[in-house]
């Protein structure tokens, strides 16, 4: 649970040595990940793409809000994941963390609560469909791209994985098959793995389900706290118990 790809991997590697040094030399471009055809693989119909591509206008782009470098098409300076003059899609920069993305501060906590809307600001500029008459370069620069954005959403948008890839930025070593020895805890997740057996009802599933994400959150405000002292050792074993209750919550979900 929890492995990134190996895209992932690298973009950590680039963006946590990144936040110790000046200016820097561009990394060389990941492998292209093998991306499917939009004709056998884009669940988004044509009539949807349009549609979304549409969308509603913002004021500023996001291309415009998280500076970049040199466009490789026009030459236009500041071209982030996309070129804000001439809209060419640009190539990965492994550097560049999931939530610089977003325009987003590099902590726990999301402040911003449109980290939906810009995933959707981003997928109209680079997904691999609406670039289909460009060329071979700029579709592979399109598959790369919307597949990382897809990936930062993903990742950002859950607590727990959001807290993983904090400690990942950082250079913690984190053991996803370790197994807690805490005795109280392993008590309390059999208790709980028998009452959602033993629940007849959705009524009774709902308490269980809230009790836990209760201690979830409780955790989740551990892990925050630790993270933000850097008591790294602390944020781990928060982030241990938030993967046990997170999986407790899906078996309720399952049995609902």
């Amino acid at each position: 649970m929890w492995r990134r790809p190996g895209q992932l991997r690298l973009h950590l590697a680039a963006a946590a040595g990144a936040a110790g040094r000046g200016a820097r030399r561009r990394n060389p471009l990941p492998p292209v990940p093998t991306v499917p055809s939009s004709s056998s693989a884009s669940t988004t119909t044509t009539r949807d793409l349009a549609a979304f591509a549409r969308g509603s206008s913002s004021s500023r782009s996001l291309s415009d809000r998280a500076g970049g470098g040199e466009c490789w098409s026009c030459g236009a300076s500041g071209a982030f994941l996309s070129c804000g003059s001439c809209g060419s899609v640009q190539p990965v920069d492994p550097a560049v963390d999931y939530f610089r993305i977003f325009g987003l501060e590099r902590e726990y906590t999301i402040k911003d609560n449109n980290l939906e809307g810009k995933y959707k600001d981003w997928q109209k500029k680079l997904h691999p469909d609406l670039v289909h008459s460009k060329s071979e370069k700029e579709r592979a620069f399109a598959a790369e791209q919307s597949a990382l954005v897809i990936d930062a959403y993903r990742t950002l948008s859950k607590p727990l994985s959001r807290a993983l890839y904090l400690l990942q930025l950082e250079g913690i070593p984190i053991d996803e098959e370790k197994t807690i020895t805490d005795p109280e805890l392993l008590m309390e997740m059999m208790e709980i793995r028998e009452a959602v057996n033993d629940a007849s009802d959705s009524q009774t599933l709902e308490k269980i389900q809230s009790q836990i994400k209760r201690n979830l959150e409780t955790w989740s405000h551990s892990f925050q706290e630790a993270f933000e002292k850097r008591d790294f050792d602390r944020a781990v074993k928060a982030t241990q118990r938030m993967r046990y209750y997170e999986r407790a919550v899906e078996e309720t979900i399952k049995k609902l």
